[in-house]
């Protein structure tokens, strides 16, 4: 069972609206604040809606609650400065040019599940049409589902070997990774439902709609 972590993002723009959707889909991670001197700032507005402690003083924020990374997303040096003087000995600190990093890397992931998506919803749909006339295409239409996991699986691990070299920084980054992965083996546990109903008469049709809409909900990030 993951340790749950707690976290506070400097900084409302844009980039706090992207780790916001992803964390909030992660069950260890909570947002337990947000900094900004914008009231208006779209990361701002968006926490409110959420119910997340906003302020506009990040040392207040960051003295007063227990956090274990700080997210630092406007750049200033000045801000930089005044997490330093104010971060405790546990806690870890992101910078701006990281989390930029972490943003790219999940607007790149989601580009790649809506692919992959795609694919696997062109293969089912081979698959079936197999099922209703004949089995003679189900091995190939699995052999081409495995070859798209087989390719997530290449973009996972690449994401792990960068989150290692990016060394302290790379232990919040982790958390894409590990979502990620967790993904992955979904798919898989899938995938090994689909071989074993393919194998079963027309019967397993409706079994197999349900795998695949299973399947389908664990690549859709909402």
């Amino acid at each position: 069972m993951e340790e749950n972590m707690n976290v506070i993002f400097v900084g409302g723009g844009n980039a706090s609206l992207t780790l916001m959707q992803y964390f909030l889909n992660i069950d260890y991670i909570h947002i337990i604040g947000i900094a900004d001197i914008n009231e208006n700032a779209p990361g701002i507005l968006k926490a409110k809606e959420l119910k997340i402690p906003t302020t506009n003083d990040a040392v207040a924020m960051i003295s007063q609650k227990d956090a274990d990374i700080i997210i630092e997303l406007t750049g200033n040096e000045g801000v930089v400065k005044k997490i330093f003087d104010n971060l405790k000995p546990h806690q870890h600190f992101m910078s701006s040019i990281a989390a930029k990093i972490m943003c790219d890397f999940i607007e790149i992931q989601n580009t790649q599940r809506m692919e992959i998506l795609e694919n696997l919803t062109f293969e089912f749909n081979r698959l079936t049409s197999s099922l209703q006339s004949s089995g003679e295409y189900i091995d190939i239409s699995i052999h081409n589902i495995e070859s798209v996991l087989r390719s997530m699986r290449i973009v996972t691990m690449n994401a792990r070997i960068e989150a290692a070299r990016a060394g302290e920084t790379g232990k919040a980054f982790e958390v894409v990774v590990e979502a990620m992965q967790n993904t992955l083996s979904d798919i898989e546990k899938a995938l090994n439902d689909i071989t074993i109903a393919s194998k079963e008469s027309k019967s397993s049709m409706e079994e197999l709609v349900m795998t695949e809409n299973k399947l389908k909900n664990s690549l859709i990030v909402t």
